[in-house]
C-alpha cells in the first residue's frame, strides 16, 4: 500500500489523504472524501514510499451546461 496525498493544483490545499494498492493514473478518476469526483492531473514526488497527486473536481454535465 502506497500513502496518496491529493491535491488542489491551485491552492496546494489537501484534499484526502489514504494509502492505495497502486498510485492512481493521470486522467483517472477518484473519489476523494467519499464526496467529490475528481480527475488526477498530475503526479509530483511519486516513489514507493509516497506519493502526491493533483486533482480537480469533474463538473457535472448540468453544472457545465448552464
Amino acid at each position: 500500500m502506497i500513502p496518496v496525498q491529493y491535491r488542489d493544483p491551485e491552492t496546494e490545499e489537501v484534499l484526502d489523504r489514504r494509502y492505495e494498492e497502486k498510485v492512481p493514473e493521470i486522467g483517472q478518476r477518484v473519489m476523494l472524501d467519499g464526496v467529490w469526483e475528481c480527475e488526477v492531473l498530475y503526479r509530483w514526488r511519486c516513489h514507493p514510499s509516497s506519493c502526491v497527486v493533483y486533482a480537480r473536481p469533474v463538473r457535472s454535465k448540468a453544472a457545465a451546461a448552464a
